[in-house]
């Protein structure tokens, strides 16, 4: 390889006229003698006065050459809107059985729209829709305050919360938004698409709590059914195996039957009495009573072992067939009540899915900015003033505190 072209090259910086020679003669020569006056210059006014200088009055006239000067104007529209929810008449026919569940809208407050006012989704809208990457680069910002073209959604994100104010008033239930933009018509174009998919939201939430209702509903009236179902046939293999269509109804004929053969009973015990007033006891009448009163003792004591003890089963009582009758049917009364009130559930949970449980009401509508009120110059300016002065002079204190704890 030749190097004689890149040797030639240095040998000629290198030489008493080369340009290295040069840079060394103008550092001696006049950059050092500079610094060194104008160091010495700066150092004779002391630390204090530096001091001041670095954290007062620098800051100071920078903010005041950005603000008073340079920084755009920003317009700010505003706009107030509420949550409206609708009463929910589910959880009632439930009997709060719903109400586990959440399926009262009316907790869609102004805390959610605000959240969601202040989230990512909802500036990806906003980009997708208005693309407020552009507004927000428009001419009239400066080049400071404005985003960059090329910026990333996570930088336009950052940006977007520096230019909205949102916050719920949950005393008045208000919710208050302030959209800032370099021209009037953007802000008020950002706050009405904002109000517009705030809206959307609190609709796509209240459909989805009503259809979350109503599959619910739906759901018991399923169980409800079943149960109405199982109950009914635990009481018909009740009845097939027992032989009774309504053991009650049965039991309360047998005691009707007993009660008649007493009355008989009773009656052919005063007949004999007479007889045997004027009678032998041998006579073919008193025999023909008494053979009258024995069948009716025999028939009632084989009505009442009816009561005492279930056909074909001795073991089991005919009071505990109706103590079990009885808990049948009390369990299939609320079966069948249950079904019906979820029957009636479903029905009111229907009615409810058809018309709008929370909506979004902007009663001031986004304004459209005259003037405008961002940046507060001069409170930033001042504020800036301010803030360096009271840094000055807590340093001062500590240094004056550490001057005096060395004498010490």
């Amino acid at each position: 390889m030749n190097y004689g072209p890149i040797r030639n090259r240095f040998d000629h910086l290198l030489r008493d006229d080369g340009a290295l020679s040069k840079a060394r003669r103008f550092i001696r020569e006049r950059a050092r003698p500079f610094i060194e006056n104008e160091v010495t210059e700066v150092m004779k006014l002391g630390v204090s006065k530096l001091l001041f200088l670095g954290i007062v009055v620098i800051p100071t006239a920078l903010a005041l050459f950005y603000y008073g000067l340079w920084a755009s104007d920003r317009y700010v529209s505003q706009s107030l809107m509420t949550v409206r929810s609708a009463d929910a008449q589910i959880a009632t026919a439930f009997g709060g059985l719903l109400g586990s569940l959440g399926a009262n809208t009316g907790a869609i407050d102004g805390y959610v729209v605000q959240e969601y006012i202040q989230s990512r989704d909802l500036v990806e809208e906003l980009q997708e829709q208005l693309d407020i990457k552009s507004l927000y680069s428009a001419p009239e910002a400066d080049i400071i305050s404005r985003i960059s073209s090329d910026a990333s959604m996570d930088d336009l994100y950052d940006y977007y919360l520096d230019r909205i104010e949102v916050y719920f008033d949950s005393t008045a239930n208000v919710v208050h938004l302030e959209v800032q933009a370099y021209r009037p018509e953007d802000a008020r174009k950002i706050a009405d698409a904002i109000v517009r998919l705030s809206d959307d939201m609190v609709n796509r939430i209240s459909q989805e709590s009503r259809l979350d209702a109503v599959k619910f509903a739906r759901d018991e009236v399923a169980l409800a059914e079943d149960r109405l179902r199982e109950n009914r046939m635990v009481l018909y293999r009740f009845r097939e195996e027992h032989g009774e269509l309504d053991p009650v109804s049965s039991a309360a004929a047998i005691g009707g039957i007993v009660a008649s053969l007493e009355a008989e009973l009773s009656r052919y015990k005063t007949e004999l009495a007479s007889l045997r007033s004027y009678m032998r006891e041998d006579a073919p009448q008193i025999a023909g009573v008494k053979a009258r009163i024995a069948a009716i003792e025999q028939q009632m004591r084989s009505e009442r072992g009816r009561l005492t003890s279930a056909e074909g089963d001795p073991s089991i009582t005919y009071s505990d067939l109706l103590a079990e009758y009885e808990r049948l049917l009390i369990e299939e009364e609320f079966a069948k009540s249950a079904y019906t009130s979820a029957v009636s559930a479903l029905e009111i949970a229907r009615a409810d899915a058809n018309r709008k449980q929370a909506y979004l009401v902007a009663f001031a509508q986004p304004s459209l900015p005259a003037d405008p009120s961002k940046p507060e110059r001069l409170l930033i300016i001042v504020s800036f003033l301010l803030g360096g002065l009271l840094a000055y002079g807590l340093l001062m204190l500590i240094g004056a505190a550490i001057r005096e704890h060395a004498r010490i």
